[in-house]
């Protein structure tokens, strides 16, 4: 029995447990949709709590985020505030932030609604120019990645997609240093569009920007200042199965931005306005740039605009054309101008007539469809002539041609054709023909050269001056060019080679009437880039390099003088920066230069070494002249004898200093130092007066940038015209003006023995303003049987001691004696006059006769001699004698009146031949 009640019992307790089963289940359930119903709610708080400390740790260490949630729910998430610091500077600051999406619809990726209400980003001015930088290579890697790599464009219905169905940015404000842009946006499937303005911090006006892109393949851009339009640009798109097609149309309105943008205002043509319009077609599934199609076609207009006070551009246009029919067609290209005019005043000195310098340019070229070659030529064509067109005055044409191919190097030939033909005086020149060709190669790994062998060939024709006789003058221009470098290399060491670049001038022979004409040999200048700076940085910033100059000139004549051959040879260091650079604190242009002139028979030996600096406009030369033998034929210039009357037997010449130079108010100061010698030097001038072993110290100086002065010293064993001066010396300053306006010279010394005695003087001035100069000259000790002892045919002895003043007059005419004295020291003398002359005379005039007896032993105790000279030479010598002859009327006292003219200038003639003084000093020194 209680088998059967369990037996009827255990049905009823299975459905029991089910339902407990079901229930604990269901309560799970509920608590689990419970606790997934509040989880968006229970989060919220440590999301505020911990995402600012992520995000600071991520973004900018210790850096103050914030980040406020104010709604997390499974079909909202509304942020109130964010605030994000970056490392470089930048501020990202987000207001109410609003996101409305379904939970089934997070499952499939997709969102409802977003909207913003405030959207800002500032960034620094250096943190906006390294995202631009990223920007600029990430696009250029990303461009270079697609070429010839599959490109499958998606149907342009999917191009607007968007995993929401609107986003709209109330408030966008992006603030740099230099702009500031407020702009809205809405993006949604049907439309995307931007719009706003930007201010520009240099501009009074905001730009108006608007941005739009339909869902119909239609966009436009648009620009303007109020009404003013600067940048219009539309577009569309449209697809098929196969193809898609885009249309663009675009205008740039250069003239009203140039007036804005700095920038653009300092371009180097007045541009106007730039309209272009092009037409693409791509495959749907393409190979760039190969499949591609296109047809676009360019405009730039230039306006007329005043580019300098001499300068007045004509507006003008380019066109350009770029070209490819179909996928299998090549590019073809073509960019043409037409005639443009750049007007120039005052080129001519002594014309006001303009100029008008014409351009035109035409250039062509093609390359295959996958771009791997390349070609193009072109022909550049200038013309100098005069406004009304009458008058061509010069020609210059470029056909240049261009060659490439991918995996070798790029080639440019530039052919160079100038010809100059200037029929107008006032040019320097009459024609200039240059023709040669220069060769450039750069390939796709930076490394490229450019030569130029046998390089450009000149001939130049320059205007010759009244009376002189110019042929062309013929010179090769980078005769050796090879210059070779790597644009990407970081080593300046290996960045730049360079064989000297040279300029070398051919012989020249200028003439000008029958007495003057210069012998210009074979002369060359090269320079050497310095190694260590890159192509860029000579171009840009700064330019080093040895230049070498080497000089000929043959033996020449100018005015009638002879000038000896010469040569100058010696390096140049240049050192030009265009700007600042961040080892000096200002740009930098300098010349040091050591030259050696040398020449006149090997004898002329002369070091300069110069420095100056272009942007401070000083500098200073130093210089060392080697002992220079002072003889004409030895200095290979005979002809200097006859032309001087001067020919030197034996001496030297030497000297050194410096000079300092330096530009105030447009005006040079030159400071001398400058020492001048001369050794031992002998000669003879105009065949009558001889110089034996002279010396002269010679020095200019300008102490504290004031007149210049002259200090010489000049001392000499004897000068011999006739009557010898010994052991002469003579000290002097010379006074000059800024001006050299004037010469003012004071002789401080001057002594010389003559006739058994001295001659000296007190201070001479000599003033090159005054048409008359005066001063006395002090005579001591003069022996009076010297002076007899001059002409021994005379057969006169006399004795005594002769002093005197004698006035010196300095006119235009010559050197003026108007009344000078000597006389005779006590206790007198003897002069005795008897040979047979005398006889002769004392037969031929009773008075005269009286004389000569009383002369044959004449006694004096007093004579005086006044002195007249004039400055053709005639010499009045009035004689004044007290005495008495002893055998002569008992030895009465008596007066003794002579006059006597003489010629000096003869008279020193005839005792020079007596003497047989010319003849003698030519035989010591031979």
């Amino acid at each position: 029995m209680l088998h059967a009640v369990q037996a009827r019992l255990t049905p009823v307790r299975l459905p029991k447990l089910l339902l407990r089963l079901l229930s604990i289940m269901l309560s799970a359930v509920v608590l689990i949709v419970l606790l997934l119903s509040v989880l968006p709610a229970l989060l919220k708080p440590a999301l505020n709590r911990w995402l600012p400390d992520l995000l600071a740790d991520v973004a900018a260490p210790g850096s103050n985020v914030v980040v406020q949630i104010e709604t997390f729910s499974w079909t909202r998430f509304r942020l109130s505030a964010l605030q994000l610091p970056l490392v470089d500077g930048s501020l990202i600051q987000l207001t109410d932030l609003d996101l409305r999406y379904k939970p089934s619809q997070l499952l499939q990726g997709q969102l409802k609604t977003l909207n913003i209400a405030g959207l800002h980003i500032s960034l620094p001015d250096e943190s906006a120019r390294k995202v631009a930088v990223v920007a600029a290579h990430n696009a250029g890697n990303a461009a270079r990645e697609q070429l010839n790599q599959l490109l499958e464009l998606p149907q342009f219905s999917q191009w607007l997609q968007l995993p929401l169905e609107q986003v709209s940015i109330d408030h966008i404000v992006l603030q740099h240093p230099a702009a500031m842009a407020e702009l809205s946006a809405s993006l949604t499937p049907q439309q995307w569009r931007i719009h706003g303005s930007a201010q520009l911090d240099n501009l009074p006006l905001p730009w108006q920007i608007e941005l739009q892109l339909q869902h119909t393949g239609d966009w436009l851009l648009l620009v303007a200042e109020q009404s003013q339009l600067l940048l219009q640009q539309y577009g569309h798109i449209e697809q098929d199965a196969d193809n898609t097609r885009l249309t663009l149309s675009q205008r740039l309105d250069f003239a009203a931005l140039s007036e804005r943008l700095p920038q653009l205002a300092g371009l180097p043509l007045p541009l106007s306005q730039l309209q272009l319009n092009a037409q693409l077609q791509l495959p749907n599934r393409a190979y760039l740039p190969q499949d591609l199609s296109l047809s676009l076609s360019a405009e730039l207009d230039t306006r007329q605009q005043q580019l300098a006070d001499t300068m007045l551009w004509h507006s003008g246009r380019w066109h350009f054309a770029l070209n490819k029919a179909d996928a299998a067609a090549d590019w073809q290209w073509q960019l043409r101008s037409e005639q443009q005019k750049l007007q120039l005043s005052d080129v001519l000195p002594s014309s006001k007539q303009p100029l008008t310098l014409s351009s035109g340019q035409q250039l062509s070229g093609h390359c295959n469809a996958p771009l791997t070659t390349c070609e193009a030529e072109g022909k550049l064509q200038n013309q100098l002539q005069s406004t009304d067109g009458k008058q061509l005055l010069a020609q210059f044409n470029l056909t240049p041609a261009l060659n490439w191919q991918q995996g070798s190097a790029l080639s440019l030939v530039l052919p160079l054709d100038i010809n100059v033909s200037a029929q107008n005086p006032d040019l320097p020149l009459q024609s200039l023909h240059s023709e040669g060709e220069l060769i450039a190669l750069l390939d796709a790994s930076g490394d490229w050269q450019l030569s130029s062998i046998p390089g450009i060939s000149n001939s130049l024709q320059l205007t010759s001056p009244e009376g002189w006789q110019l042929p062309p003058l013929e010179f090769q221009l980078l005769p050796t060019l090879y210059i070779n470098g790597n644009l990407n290399s970081t080593n300046n060491s290996g960045s730049l080679h360079s064989e000297p670049l040279r300029l070398t001038i051919k012989p020249w022979h200028i003439q000008h009437g029958a007495d003057s004409f210069l012998q210009l040999q074979t002369s060359e200048f090269s320079c050497q880039p310095a190694p260590g700076s890159s192509l860029l940085v000579a171009m840009q910033t700064v330019f080093s390099g040895q230049c070498d100059i080497s000089l000929q000139l043959a033996k020449s004549r100018w005015q009638g003088w002879p000038v000896p051959e010469l040569s100058a040879n010696g390096p140049l260091k240049l050192l030009y920066s265009l700007q600042d650079d961040q080892q000096n604190s200002e740009p930098q242009q300098q010349l040091n230069g050591e030259l050696q002139l040398s020449g006149a028979g090997k004898q002329l030996h002369l070091r300069m070494q110069l420095q100056h600096d272009l942007l401070q406009q000083r500098g200073s030369m130093q210089w060392h002249l080697d002992d220079l033998l002072l003889h004409w034929d030895k200095l290979n210039l005979p002809e200097m004898t006859a032309l001087t009357k001067l020919e030197f037997l034996n001496g030297a010449l030497a000297g050194q200093g410096w000079v300092d130079w330096q530009q105030v108010n447009n005006v040079w100061q030159i400071k001398p130092d400058l020492m001048l010698r001369s050794d031992n030097i002998s000669a003879i001038y105009d065949n009558s007066i001889g110089f034996e072993q002279w010396n002269a110290l010679i020095a200019l100086r300008r102490p504290f940038s004031g007149d210049y002065l002259l200090d010489a010293q000049i001392s000499g064993k004897s000068l011999n015209p006739g009557i010898e001066l010994k052991d002469i010396l003579a000290r002097s300053q010379t006074r000059i003006p800024a001006d050299f306006s004037y010469a003012l010279a004071e002789i401080y010394e001057m002594h010389t023995d003559v006739l058994g005695g001295r001659i000296h003087t007190p201070l001479i001035r000599f003033d090159t303003r005054k048409d008359i100069n005066a001063f006395g000259i002090e005579l001591e000790h003069i022996q009076l049987a010297q002076i007899a002892a001059l002409e021994a045919k005379a057969e006169v002895q006399a004795s005594g001691t002769l002093d005197g003043v004698l006035p010196i007059v300095l006119t235009k005419e010559g050197v003026q004696i108007p009344g000078g004295t000597l006389f005779a020291r006590d206790p007198g003398g003897v002069i005795r006059y008897q040979n047979a002359t005398s006889e002769a005379l004392q037969q031929s005039d009773q008075t005269v006769g009286l004389a000569m007896q009383l002369l044959q032993n004449f006694n004096y105790d007093q004579l005086q001699s006044n002195i007249q000279y004039q400055p053709d030479g005639a010499l009045n010598l009035g004689l004044q004698f007290q005495g008495k002859n002893p055998d002569f009327f008992g030895g009465q006292a008596t007066h003794l009146n002579v006059n006597l003219e003489y010629n000096l200038l003869d008279l020193l003639e005839s005792l020079r031949v007596t003497q047989d003084v010319i003849s003698r000093l030519e035989e010591k020194y031979q």
